[in-house]
């Protein structure tokens, strides 16, 4: 179908027309292209309602639901369900289709009636034959022949009813009576009994089921009776179930092994009565029942039916087993339209949201955390809910996969912006706080040695996230671990000058052969010294996290610092070049390492030139690796053109007081390399080269303009751009150097994926470590800070008291302690303290240059009132809003009041 006139074609209309014709290649085709078999039109019906109503379908049916349609799809509008289109078709193959897969619902109602019921209560002498293979179908997918509708009929008794189906009608008695579980004397009086006896008397008919009869109530009638929707009458009945074998302790057990199928019909059907009937019976709930692949509470997740959810998640004797990911199930399912009236997936999430016994960072395993599945579901309501509980954003799943990879910067930004408020006092008051809160920035189980960076270096790495640095929930989150890792930077700093010094002036009071013995002797023992730290400082970090320390290039330099350092020191039998040449490169690596920490250093102007020489070198290398190709081409040229051979060389001795040199002569093509980059630069010596046909002039007029003017511009032009770029962003660029850096050496504590090493996991380094590394102690779980901005931005953490020891119950039948936060994120004054320094026997190393240790910055201060403000004028926005709407309403309805009171007097 051509739209236009264009040659484009409508796949949804070819679907259609392709269903009018039973076209079905042009209906895959169609299916192909994009079309959508659910996709309602102006009359709330659909493609795929179509081909399960129409008869001869069958091929459409099974193209859709390879597609991905749902076995169990119900119209919104409508509430109908696809067993019920599929039972209007009144074709045996359109069922069979769709009741070849499993977990359809071959009961739910639509109009109060089953398909069961609507095919029997629509029997025709036209479509008798195809109603009666529709019916063998159901009965055998284990449809309830005991259903009623709204005049208490069951399908067989709408079959006896039919007299006009006379022919045929024995067979489907026949088919009815063959159901085990057929039940003909609990309805309207036991009348469908009565018109079998009439009609059929020579059919043989089940016995009474009346429990006056004999008494025996076993588990199929308990669970017949809950499948056929009487609570009131199921209730009785198990009640008196429990009476009789209350004195058979014998029997006990295997009554409990009865009572499991009663608790998953209850869950399926949302027969809540019954289910709270069945667990005051002592059922075990943590139990799989027979034939079940997850346990009931999984189970009430799966269905949806977030009553019976409700009312396990508050049982006593509820053990949820360690990696149930009971809220990836829920998440997985959110989007899906509820099988039935009892079904709420949202209802569920909130739910298991709220419950104690659900841990929303639990991993399944995948190692993919509740937040993994929101996102990867695009549920960014879900996302939202899951932030705003507290989920961290910082797990990694067994594809090293973080969730925050794909949430859109705006919805985080907006919850950052949330995570920041303040503690209700008038702005210009003086204990006035402005409150973060750290709780997706940090797990809320810890155990043992934990990394705290992986979501902030995430976020520094992503273009799209990366402006979230200068967030003031990121800014004060990087204060706060520099805060702590500052003691060894500062202290590895200030060692590392003291070699540096004592290492250079001894090498060069050594090779100059100065007369100051003693001092050169006293630098060479301080560097010696200095020698002796950095070994200790490599063993170190090789046995805190051996496999991170083989994976770094900057350990490999300092390895080789190390040997040159030693062989500059130590007295050798190297001839006295090599000596030169040893202490050259033992030079050069320190003065690089140097270079590197003072590029660390957390102030603006260091770290935003350390970026500028890190962007523009590496600009250069990857712009000069392509035009090297020219380089080495008119090297060679030269090298051919003004190189002259060995032999005429010898043949044309300079004059006396000239000397020319190999080097502008182009003689070797080393040499010629190296003259030819030189020249790149516009050192051109051009004096010295001897032109002596019009093609040597061609040829350095070519090198001159295409490489001097044009590229070597173009590579200045590249560094321009980078420089400035860097400095439009340099106070980003900053808290990018500070999170790389802080990166680093938190790696060095925990290890890549937190495998440390033995000394590490010992005392008292575990104590130390942990010290520096975690921000917050493991027994705290109110992760936030308070700053008053109207006292020097001072800085005020929770005090070691603020937490909530409680017990979760595991699958093992154990209970384990665990840090559970407190359901208010307020913290009592006196439960606040200064900000301490990082370890107690130590003073805070920040005080060595700005004394505030305590004291946050003035930007991260001014951004966070900023972000309050906009939240406050947001506030007040959607107030206004709503009085203008309640006012409009208001005014309708004065309106209407008029309206009515003009047409009384008229």
């Amino acid at each position: 179908m051509d739209l236009n006139g264009c040659g484009f074609s409508d796949p949804q209309a070819q679907l259609g027309l392709a269903l009018a014709k039973r076209d079905i290649r042009e209906f895959h085709a169609a299916l192909e292209m994009g079309a959508q078999p659910t996709l309602q039109d102006e009359r709330n019906t659909c493609i795929y309602e179509k081909a399960l109503s129409t008869a001869g379908c069958a091929e459409f049916i099974e193209a859709c639901l390879a597609h991905g349609c749902n076995v169990n799809y119900i119209n919104a509008k409508h509430n109908k369900a696809a067993i019920s289109y599929a039972a209007d078709s009144r074709d045996p193959r359109n069922l069979a289709v769709l009741l070849s897969r499993p977990g359809v619902q071959v009961d739910r109602k639509y109009g109060q009636l089953t398909p069961l019921s609507s095919l029997a209560k629509n029997l025709t002498v036209d479509n008798v034959n195809e109603v009666r293979s529709c019916m063998q179908s159901l009965l055998q997918y284990g449809a309830s022949p005991n259903l009623v509708d709204q005049s208490e009929m069951t399908p067989l008794h709408h079959v006896l009813r039919n007299n006009k189906i006379k022919a045929a009608k024995q067979d489907l008695v026949v088919l009815f009576l063959a159901q085990p579980n057929l039940d003909i004397d609990n309805y309207r009086n036991g009348q469908v009994r009565q018109l079998l006896q009439q009609q059929y008397p020579e059919l043989a008919l089940p016995p009474q089921r009346e429990a006056s009869a004999d008494g025996e109530i076993d588990g199929e009638r308990l669970l017949r009776q809950l499948r056929d929707g009487d609570e009131s009458q199921f209730e009785q009945l198990l009640a008196e179930h429990q009476l009789n074998i209350s004195e058979k302790d014998n029997l006990r057990n295997a009554t409990q092994e009865q009572y499991h199928p009663l608790l998953v019909e209850s869950i399926k059907r949302g027969k809540q009565r019954a289910l709270e009937a069945v667990l005051r019976t002592g059922i075990n709930i943590n139990k799989k029942p027979t034939g079940e692949a997850t346990a009931p509470i999984e189970l009430s997740i799966i269905w949806g039916n977030w009553q019976a959810l409700n009312t396990l998640l508050h049982h006593p004797e509820l053990k949820v087993a360690p990696g149930s990911a009971l809220l990836n199930t829920v998440i997985s399912r959110l989007d899906e339209q509820p099988l039935d009236d009892f079904c709420d997936h949202q209802r569920c999430f909130e739910l298991l949201l709220a419950s104690e016994h659900v841990n929303i960072n639990e991993a399944d395993p995948g190692g993919q955390v509740p937040l993994h599945y929101a996102v990867k579901y695009r549920n960014w309501k879900a996302v939202q809910t899951l932030l705003h509980h507290g989920a961290y954003i910082g797990p990694k799943s067994k594809f090293n996969e973080l969730p925050i990879q794909d949430i859109p910067p705006e919805l985080l930004e907006q919850h950052f912006d949330s995570c920041i408020t303040t503690n209700a006092q008038k702005a210009g008051v003086q204990t006035f706080e402005i409150i973060i809160n750290f709780a997706n920035l940090m797990r809320q189980e810890r155990v043992g040695m934990q990394d705290e960076m992986t979501p902030i270096a995430h976020i520094a790495e992503s273009k799209e996230l990366r402006h979230l640095l200068q967030h003031p929930l990121i800014s004060s989150f990087l204060f706060l671990k520099w805060h702590r890792l500052s003691v060894i930077f500062y202290l590895n700093f200030l060692l590392y000058t003291l070699f540096t010094i004592s290492i250079i002036t001894h090498t060069l009071l050594k090779f100059h052969e100065s007369d100051h013995q003693a001092l050169t002797a006293l630098f060479g023992l301080f560097s010696w010294i200095g020698i002796v730290y950095l070994i200790i400082r490599e063993v170190t970090q090789f046995a805190m996290s051996p496999l991170q320390y083989l994976r770094s290039a900057t350990n490999y330099m300092e390895l080789a610092l190390i040997a040159l350092s030693i062989s500059t020191c130590i007295e050798s039998n190297y001839d006295a070049e090599t000596h030169r040449v040893l202490a050259v490169l033992t030079i050069l690596l320190v003065a690089l390492e140097f270079c590197l920490l003072v590029g660390s250093l957390p102030v603006l102007s260091i770290s935003t030139h350390m970026l500028m020489l890190r962007a523009v070198s590496s600009s250069f290398l990857k712009s000069f690796g392509l035009y090297s190709i020219f380089v080495v081409t008119f090297s060679l040229c030269f090298y051919i053109l003004f190189g002259k051979p060995q032999e005429q060389e010898q043949k044309q001795p300079s004059a006396p007081g000239e000397e020319e040199g190999d080097f502008n002569s182009f003689s070797k093509p080393i040499e010629a390399l190296i003259k030819t980059i030189v020249m790149f630069t516009g050192e051109f010596d051009a004096g010295d080269i001897k032109f002596n046909t019009v093609s040597t002039y061609l040829i350095f007029l070519l090198f001159v303009f295409f490489m001097t003017i044009v590229l070597f511009n173009l590579l200045n032009g590249l560094a321009v751009s980078d420089t400035q770029a860097i400095k439009a962003q340099a106070e980003l660029n900053g808290a990018i150097c500070r999170t790389n850096t802080l990166l680093r050496y938190e790696q060095v504590l925990t290890g890549r994926n937190g495998c440390t090493g033995f000394i590490v996991n010992s005392e008292p380094f575990r104590t130390v470590c942990h010290r520096l590394l975690n921000i917050y102690p493991n027994s705290m779980t109110v992760r936030q800070i308070s700053i008053l901005p109207n006292d020097g931005n001072m800085v005020l953490i929770p005090h070691m008291k603020v937490y909530e020891l409680k017990e979760l119950s595991n699958g093992g039948g154990k209970a384990s302690a665990s840090f559970q936060p407190l359901s208010t994120n307020a913290v009592p004054e006196q439960m606040k303290k200064l900000l301490d320094p990082p370890l107690k026997l130590l003073p805070c190393c920040c005080s060595v240059f700005s004394n505030k240790c305590s004291k946050i910055d003035n930007r991260t201060v001014k951004l966070a009132l900023a972000v309050l403000d906009q939240k406050s004028n947001a506030e007040q926005k959607r107030q206004r809003e709503q009085l203008t709407e309640r006012r409009f309403q208001l005014m309708e309805q004065k309106l209407e009041q008029l309206l009515l009171l003009h047409q009384e007097r008229n």
